[in-house]
C-alpha cells in the first residue's frame, strides 16, 4: 500500500522536523540569503571594475579591508543561498509541493534552478583569475556543443568577446531580477523574516571572519579547480569524451522537474528517486574531484604528504 501523498519519507521528514526545532524553515532562510547576497553585491559593485576585474579585486584585497569583508559576506551568503535553496527544493519535493501550486508557478520556480546555477558560475567567472577564466572556457565550450541554438545561446549569455561586460550585466541585473521576482511570487511576501536575516547575516560574517575568499594564483604549478558545486562537472568532463551527453543529461533533469506536476503519483515518485540517485552520484563525483584530484587532475590522497 502506498503512503499518503503528503507523508514524507522518514529520513527526510526526520531531518526537516529536527531542523524546524532550531532554525527557521529553509524557505525563509533562502529568502533571507537572497536579500543578503543582493545587498552585499550592490555594495561590492562600487569597488569592482569589469574592465579590470582581477586587478580591481586584487587592489581591494590589499588596500580595502572593509571592501574585502563585504566581498566575503557576498561570497558566503551566496553559498548559503545555494545550499538553502537546495534544501528547500528537496523539502518541497518530498511533500509533493509541485502539486500544491499552479503549473505556471511551478514552471517559473523550476526556471530558478538554471538561473541560480548561472548566477553562481558567473560570479565565479567575474573574478577573472585563473579559475574564473577556465570556468568561462568550459561553459563556452559546452554551450557551443548544443546541436541547435548553442552558439546563439552562448552569445546571448556570455557575449562574443573576452569582455566580461555582458556576463556582469546578467549577473547583477537580468538573472538576479528574475530569481528575485520568482522568489517573491513564491514566498508571497517582499521582505524576508528578520530572524532569518539575522541567522544568514551572522553566519556569513562568522565565515567571513574565519575564511576570506581569495583569487587563485597564476603560474604553471598552480592548482586550479572550479567552485565546489562545479567540481562534479569537472570530474564528469574528465571521464567522458562526449561532453554533449552531459548537456543532454542536464536538459533531461530540467525537463523532468518541469513535468512533475503532470505525471501520476507513482510515476512522480519514481522520477524523484531517480533524481535523488543522480544527486547522490554527483555528490560522490564532487567529493572525488575535490579531495582526490591534484595538479593536472591526477589522483592524489588527501592524507598524503604535500
Amino acid at each position: 500500500m502506498n503512503a499518503p501523498p503528503n507523508q514524507q519519507p522518514s529520513l527526510i521528514k526526520g531531518f526537516f522536523n529536527s531542523w524546524s526545532r532550531f532554525f527557521p524553515s529553509p524557505g525563509l532562510l533562502t529568502h533571507a540569503a537572497l536579500f543578503v547576497a543582493i545587498g552585499s553585491g550592490i555594495a561590492l559593485a562600487f569597488g569592482y571594475d569589469v574592465n579590470r576585474p582581477a586587478d580591481s579585486l586584487q587592489v581591494m584585497i590589499l588596500s580595502n579591508l572593509g571592501g574585502t569583508f563585504i566581498r566575503a559576506i557576498h561570497y558566503w551568503s551566496s553559498q548559503f543561498f545555494l545550499i538553502l535553496a537546495a534544501f528547500h527544493f528537496i523539502d518541497q519535493l518530498s511533500k509533493n509541493g509541485e502539486r500544491g501550486v499552479s503549473r505556471g508557478l511551478w514552471l517559473r520556480l523550476t526556471l530558478i534552478v538554471p538561473l541560480v546555477m548561472f548566477l553562481m558560475i558567473s560570479g565565479f567567472m567575474l573574478k577573472a583569475d585563473r579559475g574564473g577564466v577556465l570556468a568561462l572556457q568550459v561553459i563556452k565550450g559546452l554551450l557551443g556543443m548544443l546541436p541547435t541554438g548553442g552558439n546563439t545561446l552562448r552569445f546571448l549569455l556570455l557575449g562574443s568577446s573576452n569582455s566580461l561586460q555582458l556576463i556582469y550585466t546578467h549577473h547583477i541585473a537580468t538573472a538576479t531580477l528574475l530569481v528575485l521576482i520568482f522568489t517573491l511570487e513564491h514566498a508571497g511576501r517582499v521582505w524576508p523574516e528578520w530572524r532569518s536575516v539575522v541567522y544568514v547575516l551572522a553566519s556569513s560574517m562568522i565565515m567571513s571572519s574565519l575564511r576570506l575568499p581569495i583569487l587563485q594564483p597564476e603560474g604553471p604549478g598552480a592548482h586550479v579547480k572550479g567552485p565546489w558545486y562545479f567540481v562534479g562537472l569537472q570530474e564528469m568532463l574528465h571521464w567522458t569524451s562526449r561532453p554533449g551527453w552531459i548537456l543532454a543529461l542536464g536538459g533531461t533533469i530540467f525537463l523532468t522537474l518541469c513535468i512533475l506536476p503532470l505525471v501520476s503519483e507513482p510515476g512522480s515518485k519514481m522520477l524523484k528517486r531517480l533524481m535523488a540517485a543522480g544527486f547522490i552520484v554527483y555528490v560522490g563525483l564532487s567529493v572525488m574531484g575535490w579531495f582526490f584530484r591534484g595538479a593536472d587532475w591526477q589522483w592524489v590522497v588527501p592524507w598524503g604528504a604535500p
